[in-house]
């Protein structure tokens, strides 16, 4: 390969493409090219390496002194520099598919390793560090949305647009009843503008005529954009004419105002107009309109970098206040007193983004007739349906009369899950444990989290462990990109990293009897009392943030493609920094596994 093609190929992987050029023509000089067929060892374990290798093409697996599968290794990754700093290798490094690569010296490495901080810090870096650099740089690849966003992506408002012979009285009482902050003025196939500082400047001025034409006080003609504008630039057309509004055209008709805060605004919080229009929708028209804007709150905060776990946060109380007017607008008020609507699973604990399934019940205060609530919730679950947000398969939904009954029922239910355990009263055991009230009265579920944790026994071991096994229930695939799973393409990155983090997080919050509900709540306060390691709390949020922000992209792009949105990870569709995000967040999961196997004593089920 030529110079050209090496030095291409270093610029293309971490740490070499924060080098400088002189940098990388100073490394490359200790590079040669190797090849070693499938079977080779190419790193033995103990040994003392005299190579970094960075595969061009082929696969090497790394494992440990028990032959137990520790990393994948492929295309534009490189190995084993722990052990050319450390002196001795502590994994074995087998060719599982024919490698050629690129073989960079111990000399070339320790000198770049001595000379270079950014090359330095980064083969220092722990698991956490390194998780956050490459975050960093995928953030950064993201924010590229800004330079490509248009106009017709950022909210407009409706303009106010009079004739030129209006008078000025009546053009000021039209923009009030309109609340615009300013008046587009059409005098024939020409627009002018009269803004708020405009009125302002003329009252103060003692200039202010309201029996004249508004034609008389406009500005001619309107700094006016198209609709299909990048947003950029027209950021900038605001600064170099020191205005703080636009005009948006469609074929020559104004069709909006833009203003600079509406720009700002875009890559900031979009939440607060949506809010806004929920609280307002008067029909369920209006509402299942309203509720449509949360799919573009989740692709700017996403565009901008927010993690995925905030981004969760926010519309998991977008759609609390689509849950809360619905409930208003369906349920008769006299009936709202006597109930409490819950959401549970992932809604309850806020980790829901894209809307996958609905898992939500309603309790019923002991003395009232619970079956007349069913009508009620039968058409707030055909209702959400057509909002969009999915039946559950499992029918947990307020319209199966098994999730809307009394409280004496749901505690009789709840002795039942824990008396006469199996998969599904665990399952269940779990998603209640993870409700919270949208709607109604709270202190019945308040009542109800008291009687589950007063009769759970923490201490019952087998219980316990039968609880905490769920964690293990799924195969985490640490050689991630193995050959068979490569040519699958796909896993389930929710029963791979998700659900292992959620339910082992779950299991010692229960045993140690935390009431907080999302998971990183849990782990925080799991790491406050000392009864999680708090390395291995930092690990395991910055995995979960991982594997949710990784979802989050492939579900978006499945939305956006007209698919079914679902947990599948399409691995040929990761770049190279998700990938290693990806991985390392695996490593971290199977890691946490096996302290909630040593915890939980499950190797004695």
């Amino acid at each position: 390969m030529s110079f050209n093609d090496q030095k291409a190929f270093f610029q293309s992987i971490h740490p070499f493409c924060d080098l400088s050029d002189d940098a990388l023509e100073n490394i490359i000089q200790y590079v040669e090219i190797g090849f070693y067929p499938k079977g080779s060892e190419v790193v033995a374990l103990g040994g003392s390496p005299e190579i970094l290798y960075l595969i061009i093409k082929g696969e090497v697996k790394a494992y440990d002194s028990e032959s137990s599968l520790l990393r994948v290794y492929h295309a534009k990754e490189g190995f084993d520099a722990d052990a050319l700093i450390e002196g001795a290798s502590l994994a074995r490094y087998e060719v599982t598919e024919d490698l050629i690569c690129y073989e960079l010296s111990k000399k070339g490495f320790m000198k770049a390793f001595e000379k270079y901080e950014s090359f330095k810090k980064f083969y220092l870096m722990d698991m956490v560090e390194r998780i956050t650099y490459l975050k960093k740089k995928e953030t950064a690849s993201d924010l590229s949305g800004f330079m490509v966003a248009k106009v017709s992506d950022s909210y407009l408002h409706e303009p106010c647009i009079v004739s030129s012979e209006m008078l000025v009285s009546q053009a000021l009482k039209k923009s009030v009843e309109m609340k615009s902050s300013s008046i587009v003025v059409k005098k024939n196939e020409v627009y002018g503008i009269v803004t708020d500082s405009d009125i302002k400047t003329a009252l103060a001025n003692e200039t202010l005529d309201l029996s004249s034409r508004i034609e008389e006080m406009a500005r001619f003609p309107i700094i006016a954009v198209e609709n299909d504008d990048f947003l950029f630039n027209v950021y900038l057309l605001l600064i170099q004419k020191n205005i703080k509004r636009v005009a948006v055209k469609k074929e020559d008709e104004i069709i909006g105002m833009l203003e600079q805060i509406d720009i700002l605004s875009y890559f900031a919080n979009h939440s607060r107009l949506a809010t806004v229009k929920i609280e307002k929708a008067k029909t369920v028209a209006s509402l299942r309109e309203a509720s449509q804007d949360y799919i573009s709150i989740v692709k700017k905060l996403h565009a901008q970098g927010v993690k995925a776990r905030y981004i969760a946060k926010l519309i998991s109380e977008i759609n609390r206040k689509v849950f809360l007017r619905l409930f208003d607008m369906l349920m008769p008020e006299v009936l709202q007193k006597d109930c409490a609507l819950i959401v549970m699973g992932s809604e309850g604990r806020g980790e829901q983004i894209l809307r996958t399934d609905q898992d939500n019940g309603l309790i019923v205060r002991d003395g009232v007739d619970a079956e007349q609530y069913l009508p009620y919730m039968e058409e707030f679950t055909e209702t959400l349906i057509s909002f969009g947000y999915p039946a559950c398969e499992g029918n947990i939904m307020v319209s199966n009369p098994y999730w809307c009954k009394s409280m004496a029922a749901y505690e009789k239910e709840i002795l039942h899950w824990i008396d006469y355990p199996d998969q599904e009263s665990y399952m269940y055991f779990s998603i209640f444990f993870d409700a919270r009230v949208v709607a109604g009265d709270a202190v019945l579920l308040e009542r109800l989290k008291k009687v589950l944790l007063k009769h759970v026994d923490t201490n019952n071991d087998v219980y316990m462990a039968r609880f905490a096994h769920l964690t293990t229930l799924f195969e985490t695939p640490v050689g991630f990109f193995s050959t068979f799973l490569h040519r699958d393409r796909k896993i389930d990155i929710k029963k791979a990293g998700i659900f292992p983090i959620v339910q082992g997080v779950r299991s010692l919050s229960l045993t140690y009897k935390i009431e907080a509900l999302s998971t990183v709540g849990r782990i925080k306060l799991l790491r406050s009392r000392e009864l999680l390691d708090a390395d291995m709390a930092q690990e395991l949020i910055e995995a979960f943030e991982i594997l949710l922000y990784v979802r989050l992209e492939q579900q978006l792009a499945q939305q956006r493609n007209g698919l079914p949105v679902n947990d599948e990870i399409d691995t040929v569709l990761l770049s190279k920094i998700q990938r290693d995000l990806l991985k390392d967040s695996l490593q971290i999961v199977e890691k946490f596994k096996k302290i909630i196997i040593r915890h939980f004593s499950l190797e004695n089920l």
